[in-house]
C-alpha cells in the first residue's frame, strides 16, 4: 500500500505531504480546491500521461514521490517486472514532470521509463472515476470482472496464449500458401517464357545477317543492273577491260629483260586479270542469291519482325535473349514442386484448435459455476445501496458466427451480459440501457466491493463514486467502502459527509490566499478538526451548533458500528 505521498509544485499545491495507512482513506473539500491535484498525482505515479500545464506557474517542474509497502509475494511480482531486487519491502517511485514538457522516472533512484511504470501500475494503484462505471458496457469489460471474481483469469491467460499460437500457426500457414501460389504463377510464366524462346529458335547474330540481307534484297533490280553494267565493261564488250589488261601484258611480255619496270607491268597484269575474275564470279554469287522467290522473302521479313518483337517483349538483344532463357531454365528447376511441409502444417493446426474447443469449453464451465455466485453478491450489495427491487441477472451467449475465429476470440467462445431492471414488472435489459449515472456508480461500487477479494491492486482510488447519490444512501455508500477496506487501502474522494465520516483516516483539501497567490494546502484531521468538517459539509456553508451535533453523532456511529462481514 501507498505509505507515504509528497507532491511539489503540482496545480496550486506548492509543497505537501501525505501520510497514509490501511483501510478508507476519505479526503474532502469544496469543489475547486485542488481536490483533483491528488488524484493527478496518483496518474503521475501510474506512469500516464501528464499535461504540462499542470506545473505550478511559481517552477519549472512538478515532481510527485510515492512510498509504497508491499507484502513478499508483491515484493517479488514488481521485481521481476523491473529486474532489480526490493530491498525490505520498500519500494520509492519519483517522477518529474517539467513545463516544457519532458518528465523524468526514478524506481528506488534508479532512472526508469514511464512505460514501465505503467507495467507495474495495476499492481499498485488503480483510479475509479465516474467514468469508470461507464466501462461496465464496454465490450468484454463484464466478462472480465466476471473471471475476476471466479479466479479465471490464469485458465484464461493459457486459452488466449494457446489461441495466440494457433492464430500464428495459421498465418504461418496462409504465408506459405501464398508463396505457393506465387510460385505457381512464377512456373506458369517462366514455363511460357521457355516456350516462347524455344519455339523462336534463336541464333546469336541472326537478326542482324537478316537486316544485311534484306537490305540487299530490297535493293535487288539496281544491284541486278550495277552487276550486268560491271560485267559488261569488264568482260562482255569489245576491247574489254580484261581483254586490254591482257593484251597490254602481251604487249609487253617479250620485254621483260630490257628493265624491271617492264617486268613489274607484266606482272601485275598478270595478276590483276586474275583479281577481277574472281571478283566477277563474286558477283555471280551475289547475282544468284538475288534470285530470290518473293515468298521466301517474305518469310524472311516475319523473320526479323519476330526477333524485334522478342527483344522488345524481354528488353534484350539476340545474345541476351539466349542467355535469358538460361536463367529462366535454371530458375525452373529450383523452384520445384509444392512445399511438402504444408500437409504437415495443417494436421497441426487442426490438432490447436480441437484443444482450444477442449479448453473452451472448460472454461465455460468454470464460468457458468461462478455467474449465479457473483449475481447473488452483487445483488446483495445493490439492496444495500438503495436499489432492494432492482433484479440482476448474468447471461453467457456464444459469440456470433461473424465475429472471432473458429468461433473463439482471445477471451474464450462466449461473452457475458449483465441485465439489470431497477423496479418490479420492468423488462430485464443490458444495463448499458437502462441504468442510470447513479445506478452505474452503485453498481460499479458494489462490483469493486464483491471482487474486493480477489483483485491484486494494493490501492483503490474512488473518485467521487457516490457523485448522483443522495444523502440517504452515503452511509450505505460508505460502509461499502470501509468493506473494501479491509482487503484494500483506499482513497476516496467524497462531497458527502455521510461517506466521509467512515474514513479511518480524515484528509481535508483547502485553498488560501497568500497576498496575490493562491495555494492548496492538504492536511489531515481528525477529532474536533474532523467533526467541524463533517458539520461545514453538513451545512454547506459554515458550521452551526446543530450541524455539529449532527456530525459529532455521525462520526460516532460510522467509528463503532463495524462492517458487516464479508458476505
Amino acid at each position: 500500500m501507498l505509505v507515504h505521498l509528497s507532491i511539489e509544485n503540482l496545480g496550486l499545491i506548492e509543497t505537501a505531504g501525505l501520510e497514509m495507512g490501511p483501510g478508507l482513506q476519505v479526503l474532502t473539500g469544496a469543489t475547486g480546491v485542488g481536490k483533483s491535484m491528488l488524484l493527478a498525482s496518483m496518474a503521475i505515479l501510474r506512469g500516464e500521461r501528464t499535461r504540462s500545464d499542470l506545473v505550478g506557474r511559481w517552477a519549472d517542474r512538478a515532481k510527485v514521490t510515492g512510498i509504497f509497502q508491499l507484502d513478499e509475494p508483491v515484493a517479488m511480482q514488481i521485481s521481476q517486472l523491473i529486474g532489480t531486487d526490493i530491498e525490505d519491502g520498500e519500494l520509492v517511485i519519483e517522477r518529474e514532470v517539467r513545463r516544457e514538457g519532458r518528465s523524468r522516472c526514478r524506481i528506488d533512484g534508479r532512472e526508469t521509463t514511464a512505460t514501465l511504470l505503467r507495467r507495474i501500475a495495476p499492481i499498485l494503484i488503480d483510479v475509479i472515476g465516474q467514468g469508470h462505471a461507464l466501462k461496465l458496457v464496454q465490450p468484454g469489460a463484464q466478462l472480465d470482472l466476471l473471471d475476476r471474481f471466479g479466479g479465471l483469469l490464469e485458465l484464461r491467460e493459457q486459452h488466449t496464449h494457446a489461441w495466440l499460437e494457433a492464430r500464428e500457426l495459421e498465418r504461418k500457414i496462409l504465408h506459405i500458401e501464398d508463396g505457393v501460389r506465387e510460385r505457381s504463377d512464377r512456373r506458369m510464366f517462366l514455363e511460357h517464357i521457355l516456350e516462347e524462346l524455344d519455339g523462336a529458335n534463336l541464333s546469336g547474330d541472326e537478326r542482324e545477317n537478316l537486316e544485311q540481307e534484306l537490305v540487299l534484297l530490297e535493293d535487288r533490280d539496281r544491284l541486278l543492273a550495277c552487276i550486268e553494267s560491271v560485267r559488261h565493261r569488264f568482260e562482255e564488250q569489245e576491247s574489254s577491260i580484261l581483254d586490254q589488261i591482257g593484251e597490254t601484258g602481251r604487249d609487253f611480255q617479250g620485254m621483260t629483260a630490257l628493265h624491271p619496270g617492264i617486268e613489274a607491268l607484266v606482272q601485275n597484269c598478270r595478276e590483276s586479270s586474275i583479281l577481277l575474275e574472281e571478283a566477277l564470279r563474286g558477283l555471280s554469287e551475289v547475282e544468284s542469291s538475288l534470285d530470290l522467290d518473293p515468298q521466301l522473302l517474305d518469310q524472311k521479313r516475319q523473320r526479323v519482325d519476330q526477333l524485334v518483337s522478342l527483344e522488345q517483349r524481354y528488353h534484350r538483344s539476340g545474345t541476351d535473349l539466349i542467355e535469358f532463357r538460361e536463367q529462366c531454365s535454371e530458375e525452373l528447376e529450383l523452384l520445384g514442386g509444392a512445399d511438402e511441409e504444408l500437409p504437415e502444417l495443417h494436421e497441426g493446426l487442426q490438432r490447436c484448435v480441437s484443444r482450444l474447443r477442449e479448453g473452451v469449453e472448460r472454461l465455460h464451465e468454470a464460468r457458468v459455476g461462478v455467474v449465479a455466485q457473483m449475481v447473488e453478491l452483487v445483488s446483495v450489495d445493490l439492496a444495500d445501496l438503495g436499489l432492494s427491487k432492482a433484479r440482476l441477472e448474468g447471461c453467457l451467449q456464444p459469440l456470433d458466427s461473424g465475429t472471432g475465429w473458429n468461433g473463439m476470440d482471445e477471451r474464450g467462445a462466449e461473452h457475458f451480459e449483465m441485465l439489470f431492471c431497477a423496479n418490479p414488472g420492468e423488462k430485464m435489459r443490458s444495463i448499458g440501457d437502462v441504468a442510470s449515472g447513479g445506478e452505474l456508480s452503485r453498481l460499479m461500487l458494489a462490483l469493486q466491493r464483491v471482487l474486493a477479494g480477489s483483485t491484486k491492486t494494493g490501492t483503490l482510488v474512488f473518485d467521487e463514486i457516490d457523485s448522483g447519490v443522495g444523502g440517504r444512501l452515503g452511509d450505505a455508500i460508505g460502509e461499502k467502502l470501509k468493506q473494501i477496506g479491509r482487503d484494500h487501502q483506499v482513497l476516496c474522494v467524497t462531497h458527502l459527509p455521510q461517506v466521509a465520516c467512515h474514513g479511518t483516516r480524515h484528509i481535508r483539501v483547502i485553498k488560501e490566499m497568500e497576498g496575490e497567490q493562491t495555494r492548496t494546502r492538504i492536511e489531515e484531521v481528525s477529532g474536533d478538526q474532523r467533526i467541524q468538517e463533517l458539520a461545514m459539509m453538513l451545512r454547506g456553508d459554515r458550521a452551526t451548533e446543530r450541524s455539529v451535533a449532527e456530525a459529532s453523532e455521525m462520526l460516532e456511529e460510522a467509528q463503532i458500528l463495524e462492517p458487516e462481514a464479508d458476505r
